[in-house]
């Protein structure tokens, strides 16, 4: 339980993406919100129910025809267009939302740009809330050099993304009578702000700055809903045999889920173990009298439950089977996912990473036998799990912005 740290503010937490993007910020609204700060979320209608469920008010973004359209393919103009089309909608509800009086804006990297804008033309204060920082989605760029690829990759992430923003940040500063800046000195605006990251130092290399005023604070555990319960098939499974290996891609749509499932099933059969298959967004499934396949499940209970975790390595599922002490096998599909997999592999936590698209039932069962049958894999992951579990992200996070609202 969180002791109420300083006065209360009226904060406006916007956050967007995938399942990834919102599950940590669920833990964070429930942490501001148990300390006594009025908080309001933004984010897009699909997610907003994670949010009500807490007890919390949402303004939701109507984004349901450019989210079926993410991670499909398509050409480059076409995903701009997409892009543009959610800043734009984005910009909208964040304005309107703010408008009805707050002290405080905390934003998703993806809407920060949006939300530092806002917070400037209406006088407000804006910090970012990061569970991945830019240079960690060019991970090749970024390990070129310790310092100079990190800020290279950071500002080429930046750019990318900047085409997108363009548009309705143009439209805001219109509405908001501020100058209609260059896109470069808006990317700077957001990098001056500060920025509190959602990661474990652990999992973080030794030389490979945040950039400044940048800093990692631990892993922000998400909320469950207070009337969750797990469903009577997954617990008859668990209670039914050994532990089982977990098998996830998240919220990745462009997987072969038929080709993915039939590997599953015949790399558990090779090695003689159960496997616990969760569909997400690719829909996978694999059939077999040693398998189960799930829908939703909170990772923070499911992992304690199961023998080792296969899965894409995106952040949030790579803190939540690390710090469950799960050996992880790292199957980085696309983004930042191939840095987090090579942390995993930097730290001695997995004889190697598998990229998706080469994936084959025979590396599968290659990779996955040292990690089930070298007790040093776990004896690794059971200390980078402690290291973990000293930093509480949420408890910190609420330490530094009480800290701030005192210094005014």
């Amino acid at each position: 339980m969180h002791s109420v740290p300083a006065p209360a503010l009226r904060v406006l937490l916007a956050t967007w993406g995938t399942m990834g993007d919102i599950a940590p910020y669920t833990g964070v609204a429930a942490g501001l919100s148990a300390v006594g700060h009025q908080v309001t979320v933004v984010t897009s209608a699909r997610h907003a129910p994670r949010f009500t469920a807490l007890g919390l008010p949402v303004r939701a973004m109507h984004l349901d025809d450019q989210e079926e359209l993410m991670g499909r393919s398509k050409p480059v103009t076409a995903r701009v267009r997409n892009g543009r089309d959610i800043a734009r909608t984005a910009s909208g509800t964040l304005l309107d939302a703010a408008a009805e009086g707050t002290d405080l804006i905390l934003a998703h990297p993806l809407l920060h740009p949006l939300c530092a804008v806002v917070a400037e033309g209406l006088g407000t204060a804006c910090t970012g809330l990061y569970t991945v920082g830019h240079a960690m989605v060019l991970p090749r760029l970024a390990a070129l050099a310790p310092w100079r690829g990190h800020a290279l990759a950071d500002l080429g992430t930046r750019l990318l993304l900047a085409p997108m923003h363009a548009p309705a940040l143009r439209r805001l500063c219109r509405t908001l009578g501020l100058p209609d800046r260059p896109r470069a000195l808006l990317s700077h605006l957001t990098r001056r702000h500060r920025a509190y990251y959602g990661i474990s130092g652990a999992l973080l290399p030794a030389r490979s700055p945040l950039p400044s005023p940048h800093s990692a604070l631990g892993h922000w555990t998400p909320s469950r809903p207070p009337d969750w319960r797990p469903d009577p098939a997954l617990r008859d499974f668990l209670d039914g045999g050994p532990p089982p290996v977990f098998f996830g891609f998240g919220s990745m749509r462009t997987l072969d889920a038929a080709r993915l499932g039939r590997m599953i099933a015949e790399a558990a059969a090779a090695l003689g173990v159960r496997a616990l298959v969760q569909s997400g967004a690719a829909r996978l499934s694999a059939a077999s009298d040693r398998v189960l396949t799930i829908g939703e499940c909170p990772h923070d209970w499911l992992f304690p439950r199961v023998r080792a975790a296969v899965h894409h390595a995106g952040p949030g599922t790579v803190h939540a089977s690390l710090a469950a002490a799960v050996p992880t096998l790292p199957v980085p599909v696309a983004l930042d996912q191939p840095y987090w997999a090579r942390q995993v592999v930097r730290l001695g936590l997995a004889p190697g990473a598998l990229p998706a698209r080469r994936l084959t039932t025979a590396g599968l069962v290659r990779a996955l036998e040292p990690l089930l049958r070298d007790d040093r894999y776990r004896g690794r992951t059971e200390a980078v799990s402690r290291a973990m579990a000293r930093q509480d992200g949420v408890a910190a996070l609420l330490a530094r912005l009480a800290e701030e609202t005192r210094r005014g």
